[in-house]
């Protein structure tokens, strides 16, 4: 009697049999979606009109192959509309079947507005935002007949943020692909056609800005905040596909962005003109922190601590920061239910409340502060080193029962005023989180008040 054993069955991949189409494909997000898609067994068929950028590719395939899927690129001008039904039409016949569109393609062409060209203008629009529409217009009956499909276009944090720096023709060409794909979900929202909006923010390392736009187009703004890279926006790109999702933003801190935005706009117009250009290459790769170290408590404030407070060393950022952040800070905290103000995500911010000593009505103040071992809290009436004690710290002397609002959560705490060997301990600590408040001191010229907050309220 004999025995056989069997290999085992291994699941497929998500994706196997199906076809894929991407614009733009041979390089940056374009390039990462469609290794993406393969990699899940999709068969991709990337367009780009760069040949240069289809070598590097081909070449890049070659050596690391993707996975069960295969990437096949096709030297294509997606404004030529008619060679563009072609190839879809094309791609259909020899698979049977499109379940995926990526409209990834653009122009990339940023100048200021004199300065560019009526040709350039119309290109842009053209490449980025025609070419969407007839690929949408080709492929959306091909999806209704086959009774599934996933259009994905790609928008842009430019397309909804619009401060000084980026080019007036990009920001229109994505600002009109998410007003076209808004409306095109509402259409499609009792349908088996998913469409889904994918807004980046700054990503890193690739040729827009290695070769097509200098970084310094950018607001010093976006030195401080996080960016994103194609691997991770293609990441983002397949879970929201999987999900079904609506929209994907990508960092995930975009949202709260929008919305403090669209409270305050001219308050980013003035954040962004007063600090300047970006200093960073944003077309070198930046290193990539495992999820598991931004995650923990002592590691969280790392890179991005470091360069706020380099910034917080800066006077002319500290002077804008003295006008624009509580503001802002306090539309942020109001919209995100008390979860979050703007610098939350990168440095541990309360916001306090106290009771004005005169009128009696309540006050709100967005605050960083050092968390001590026995669970108290450090915090010091800076007031970005302008020469008179902030309001709330007259205020928290005069009536010392007080409340702070952490991650939406509210607490009573009493404020203890410090002085003596009291207050140089915790002015220390103080100066180990953030090293500018000895510049703040410095710029004031008076002694500044530190305080200890209590949970509770006690005698």
């Amino acid at each position: 009697m004999s025995a056989s054993t069997s290999a085992p069955v291994l699941p497929r991949p998500w994706l196997h049999s199906r076809t894929a189409l991407v614009t733009g494909g041979a390089g940056g997000i374009g390039l990462a979606l469609a290794r993406a898609l393969a990699a899940h067994g999709a068969t991709v068929h990337a367009a780009d009109l760069s040949t240069t950028n289809i070598a590097r590719a081909t070449q890049q395939l070659a050596a690391e192959p993707c996975g069960p899927g295969t990437v096949t690129f096709h030297e294509l001008d997606i404004s030529d509309r008619p060679a563009l039904e072609q190839w879809i039409t094309g791609t259909h016949q020899k698979h049977g079947r499109i379940d995926i569109l990526v409209n990834n393609a653009a122009h990339i062409q940023w100048a200021d507005v004199e300065e560019t060209t009526v040709e350039d203008a119309e290109r842009t629009m053209r490449v980025g935002y025609d070419a969407m529409v007839h690929t949408v217009k080709a492929v959306l009956p091909l999806m209704r007949a086959a009774g599934s499909g996933h259009i994905v276009n790609i928008g842009s944090s430019a397309g909804k943020v619009f401060v000084k720096g980026p080019s007036a023709t990009y920001a229109a060409m994505k600002a009109a692909v998410e007003g076209y794909t808004r409306i095109l979900q509402l259409e499609l929202a009792h349908t088996p056609v998913h469409a889904m909006l994918v807004r980046p923010g700054v990503v890193v390392g690739t040729e827009f800005f290695g070769h097509r736009v200098a970084s310094s187009r950018l607001p010093r703004l976006a030195d401080f905040l996080p960016t994103t890279s194609p691997e991770q926006v293609a990441g983002g790109v397949l879970l929201g596909l999987r999900r079904r999702r609506a929209q994907v933003d990508i960092p995930g801190y975009l949202p709260a962005l929008y919305r403090a935005y669209a409270l305050a706009p001219g308050v980013f117009a003035q954040l962004s003109g007063a600090l300047g250009n970006a200093r960073h290459d944003y077309g070198k790769p930046r290193p990539v922190q495992n999820r598991t170290a931004r995650r923990t408590p002592a590691a969280q404030p790392g890179r991005a601590l470091r360069m706020l407070a380099a910034a917080g060393a800066n006077p002319a950022f500290v002077d804008a920061m003295a006008n624009i952040s509580p503001p802002l800070d306090r539309a942020v905290h109001t919209l995100t239910g008390g979860r979050a103000t703007t610098f939350s995500a990168m440095l541990p911010t309360l916001m306090l409340h106290t009771t004005g000593r005169t009128t009696g009505r309540p006050r709100r103040t967005p605050l960083m502060y050092v968390t001590e071992p026995n669970g108290d809290l450090i915090v010091v009436a800076s007031n970005f080193g302008q020469p008179h004690h902030p309001a709330w710290s007259a205020n928290l002397i005069a009536r010392p029962h007080a409340g702070i609002t952490r991650n939406g959560r509210r607490a009573p705490v009493t404020g203890h005023l410090l002085d003596g060997d009291e207050r140089d301990h915790a002015w220390q600590q103080l100066l180990t989180f953030w090293p500018p408040y000895a510049n703040y001191a410095d710029r004031s010229g008076r002694h500044l008040r530190v305080f200890r907050l209590t949970p509770g309220h006690s005698d």
